[in-house]
C-alpha cells in the first residue's frame, strides 16, 4: 500500500480566539512521508500557536518517532519544530517539547519520522490557536 494521511479538523473559541484541533491519521508511514494542513482556511489570522501534540502508534516497526514541523515542505530537526526522539512503547504527550511552536504561512508541514520500516500507523493530534501568545 502507499503511504496516507487522513486529516479531520475541530475548531472551536476560546478567550475570543479560534482554535482548531487537527488529527492525522497516517498509514504505511516512512521516515520521510509527509503531511501537510491548509492553515489559512483553518486560522485566517495568518499567525498560530501549536499549543499542544499527541502521537500515538498503532502498528509497526518502528521503536522511536522524531516529530519535526515547520511553514516549508521536508522539514527537518534544524528547522521550525522539533520535538526529540519519542519511545513508540506508548502514547507520546507534549505541552512544552516542541509544543509552543508559532508559525505563520498558509500551510503548515509534517513528519513523524519512524526510526524503521515502511508499515507504520500513527494518530497525531496537534492544537492550534490563533495568533502568537
Amino acid at each position: 500500500m502507499a503511504y496516507a494521511a487522513v486529516k479531520t479538523y475541530t475548531q472551536s473559541m476560546s478567550a475570543g480566539r479560534r482554535s482548531v484541533l487537527v488529527t492525522v491519521a497516517e498509514t504505511d508511514l516512512a521516515a520521510t512521508s509527509e503531511y501537510s494542513i491548509d492553515m489559512a482556511g483553518l486560522l485566517p489570522a495568518g499567525t498560530w500557536k501549536l499549543v499542544r501534540f499527541r502521537l500515538i502508534e498503532t502498528s509497526g516497526d518502528a521503536t522511536t518517532y522524531a516529530p519535526v514541523w515547520s511553514n516549508t515542505t521536508a522539514p527537518a530537526s534544524t528547522q521550525g519544530g522539533y520535538v526529540g526522539t519519542l519511545s513508540a512503547a506508548a502514547s507520546q504527550d507534549s505541552t512544552n517539547s516542541g509544543a509552543g511552536w508559532v508559525g505563520s504561512g498558509a500551510t503548515f508541514y509534517g513528519r513523524s519520522v519512524p526510526n524503521a520500516g515502511t508499515n507504520n500507523v500513527v494518530t497525531t493530534k496537534l492544537y492550534f490557536v490563533e495568533g502568537w501568545h
